[in-house]
């Protein structure tokens, strides 16, 4: 058994050591030069922040090793379509070589970036793709994560001896491929219960707006809520915790990693949250603008970043 561990541990090593040499490789190879805008759905979700930074940090190891990339954010304010458009021109009229972008739905923005196209710039899509063909992608499979939310919280209601009622949904906004794909995958798994999922609400990915739709919703009687984004879900959590004090029970699972929702999650109000990896998306995503200026083909390459569950058994190792 201890031979067992030992040859496992020594693997791990060694996988760490090759990924770690890899990444000395890629960015000890010819200097490049170029420029690129990062457009992801807005500039307030912990998310965007996160891949932002994981990209910029990618950048900065690049540019110290010799080359010159110049990277700029262009995010809208808010979740908005036009206002998404407006940057993907902006980035266009701004001579960027490569956009970085992720779509608030898959067809909103296909003439913009067609565009963008016709001028030669190189598309790639992190974490939500549109159905315009692009160098490469790098994503979290939200259907599956959905798929994922919905059975860890079927399981956590089995066990409880809760085999019907309604499921309460707390959304971010309206027409977002991302959220849409999390709803359908954790639908499927109640498909053919007892369960009811209700009416979505939409909360806009703001925390007071999902508190104040999901306490309406703890109101009207469900037994438990899924919330599809970070907002969404710290303000479900936050109205489950006071319903906990005035003594009723409702079970909250929902997305995305952030302070707020680890607090959630420490505090039990939150039973787990699917965690994507917006780090790896990002630093990906600056990888493959090096790997085509250094001549690569990218060949439309898709990679599933991954989804983690997070709950109180792991939660640690989040932070």
């Amino acid at each position: 058994m201890m031979k067992k561990l030992m040859v496992a541990a020594l693997a791990a090593v060694m996988a760490m050591g090759m990924t770690a040499m890899a990444d000395e490789a890629i960015l000890e190879g010819d200097p490049v030069e170029t420029k690129v805008g990062l457009i992801t759905m807005d500039q307030m979700d912990v998310h965007w922040v996160r891949l932002q930074q994981a990209a910029q940090a990618k950048v900065d190891a690049y540019n110290e090793a010799g080359s010159n990339i110049e990277m700029v954010w262009m995010a809208p304010e808010t979740k908005d379509n036009a206002q998404q458009i407006q940057k993907i021109e902006a980035a266009i009229a701004d001579g960027v070589k490569y956009i970085i972008i992720a779509c608030n739905d898959a067809t909103s923005c296909n003439n913009a970036l067609q565009e963008a196209l016709d001028e030669g710039i190189k598309i790639i899509y992190v974490d939500a793709p549109a159905t315009l063909e692009a160098s490469a992608t790098y994503a979290t499979d939200n259907y599956a994560g959905g798929v994922q939310a919905g059975e860890y919280l079927k399981k956590v209601l089995d066990d409880a001896g809760v085999t019907e009622g309604t499921i309460g949904i707390v959304d971010a906004q309206a027409g977002v491929d991302s959220c849409e794909n999390r709803y359908q995958g954790f639908a499927s798994v109640f498909e053919g219960t007892d369960f009811v999922l209700g009416e979505r609400q939409y909360s806009d990915g703001d925390n007071a707006k999902a508190q104040e739709l999901a306490n309406t919703l703890i109101a009207n009687g469900v037994v438990a809520i899924y919330g599809t984004n970070d907002g969404a879900t710290n303000g479900a959590a936050a109205a489950v915790a006071d319903a906990a004090r005035d003594g009723e029970t409702i079970y909250c699972v929902g997305w995305d990693k952030s302070d707020s929702n680890i607090a959630h999650v420490e505090g039990g109000e939150l039973l787990a949250f699917m965690a994507q990896n917006p780090n790896v998306m990002g630093e990906d995503a600056i990888d493959a603008v090096v790997r085509s200026e250094r001549g690569e083909d990218l060949a439309g390459e898709v990679v599933d970043t991954g989804v983690s569950t997070v709950d109180a058994s792991n939660v640690a190792d989040f932070k």
